[in-house]
C-alpha cells in the first residue's frame, strides 16, 4: 500500500504554527489558516488587533480596512523553518462611505516530501510538492465616528500529489476607539466555515476482499477520509498610545486569544515610532494555562520598520525575527505602498 507521508505533513503544520501548543492541537485541520501574515504585527506577536489599519488588517482583524486611506498593496515572504516559507500579497481601495474593499492571497510551500511506501519506507525516489493556497475578499466600513466593522471570506485549497481539499471560512471585526485618548480595543471571530475533508484519486488502491472468491480479480477501493474541523478562535484586544508627539510615538497592546484547537494564548506588544519614519517592535506570546507554556514553539519576537517618502506616495520595509528553541528563526520581509 503507497502512503506519501500525509501524516508528516499534517504534522509539520502543527509543530510549526506560530505560537502553537503542541500537545492539544490536532482537533482542527487548515493549519495554514494559522500562520501569522506581515512582519509588522509578527514583530508584535499578533498583540495588535485593536487599532492596526489598512490591508494588513485583513488578516489580524478585517475591522482595520476601513481606516484605509486612498490605496494600498503589499507583499511579502515568510522564512519559515525545514524549508517552508509563505509569500503573500494583498491590495484595497477605501471607497469612501460605500466602505473598503480589499484582496489578498497567501501562498504555503512546504518543500519537498519523500514519497513512501511499506516496502520501501526509506522512499521511493519520487518527491512529491504539496501547495496550500488562501484568497481573502475582504469588506470593512466606518458605522460611526468611533465603531469599524469588517468581514473576510477565506477560500481555502490544499493539494498533496493527487488527493485535494477546498473549503471556506468566514472572519468578523469589529475595532473601537474610546472616548479615553489613545485607548481602543478590538474584537475579533476568526476561521469560521464548514468542515473541509480530502478527495482525489490517490488514496485508491487495487485489493482482493477477505470475502471474494479465490482467483478473483482486484477491485478498486476508495477509502473515505474523514473531515476536519477549521481552526476558529476568539480574540479580545487593547492599545493605548502612551506617547504621542511629532517626533516620538510609544504604543502598548495586548491580546486574549480564546482558540477552540488549543490552549488560550496572551499577546503582549510595543512599538516605538521616531518621526514615523523608523519603526521599533517587540512582541511576546504566553499560554493561558500555566502547564502548557514549556511547549510553546515561539516565545518573543522582535522586528524593525523604515517608511521612505516617494512623493505622493509611501512605501514601507518591515522585518521581524521570531527565534525558537528547535529550528532557526522564522522571518518575515514585507513591503507596502501607499498611493
Amino acid at each position: 500500500m503507497r502512503t506519501t507521508c500525509y501524516g508528516v505533513l499534517a504534522g509539520a503544520l502543527i509543530a510549526g504554527s506560530l505560537h502553537a501548543e503542541m500537545t492539544a492541537v490536532g482537533t482542527a485541520g487548515a493549519q495554514e489558516l494559522r500562520i501569522p501574515v506581515g512582519a509588522r504585527m509578527t514583530a508584535l506577536s499578533g498583540s495588535n488587533v485593536s487599532n492596526l489599519t489598512g490591508v494588513e488588517a485583513m488578516f489580524w482583524n478585517p475591522g482595520g480596512l476601513a481606516d484605509m486611506e486612498g490605496s494600498q498593496a503589499s507583499f511579502g515572504n515568510y522564512q519559515y523553518w525545514a524549508d517552508m516559507n509563505m509569500t503573500q500579497f494583498s491590495a484595497g481601495h477605501n471607497f469612501g462611505e460605500k466602505g473598503a474593499l480589499g484582496i489578498a492571497a497567501r501562498v504555503l510551500n512546504v518543500g519537498d516530501l519523500i514519497v513512501t511506501t511499506e516496502d520501501m519506507p526509506q522512499g521511493t525516489g519520487e518527491t512529491i510538492q504539496p501547495k496550500f493556497s488562501i484568497v481573502t475578499l475582504g469588506w470593512a466600513k466606518q458605522m460611526t465616528d468611533r465603531v469599524n466593522l469588517g468581514v473576510n471570506l477565506n477560500l481555502l485549497s490544499e493539494k498533496i500529489k493527487d488527493m485535494s481539499a477546498k473549503g471556506y471560512s468566514l472572519d468578523f471585526g469589529v475595532q473601537v476607539s474610546t472616548p479615553m485618548k489613545g485607548l481602543d480595543f478590538g474584537v475579533v471571530l476568526k476561521n469560521f466555515g464548514p468542515d473541509m475533508s480530502y478527495d482525489g484519486y490517490g488514496g485508491e488502491q487495487r485489493v482482493i476482499f477477505d470475502t471474494d472468491e479465490t482467483g478473483a480479480a482486484h477491485r478498486v477501493a476508495k477509502p473515505i477520509f474523514q473531515p476536519f474541523e477549521l481552526p476558529s478562535s476568539f480574540q479580545f484586544g487593547v492599545a493605548y498610545a502612551a506617547l504621542e508627539d511629532p517626533a516620538n510615538q510609544l504604543s502598548f497592546f495586548g491580546t486574549y486569544q480564546s482558540n477552540h484547537h488549543s490552549t488560550d494564548e496572551y499577546r503582549f506588544g510595543t512599538e516605538y515610532s521616531f518621526h514615523n519614519q523608523l519603526f521599533a517592535r517587540a512582541g511576546y506570546v504566553v499560554a493561558a494555562d500555566v502547564a502548557e507554556k514549556q511547549d510553546y514553539l515561539y516565545t518573543w519576537t522582535t522586528g524593525l520598520g523604515f517608511m521612505l517618502d516617494l512623493g505622493e506616495n509611501n512605501m514601507f520595509i518591515d522585518w521581524s525575527y521570531n527565534p525558537n528553541e528547535h529550528f532557526d528563526a522564522s522571518q518575515w520581509y514585507t513591503i507596502r505602498f501607499d498611493f
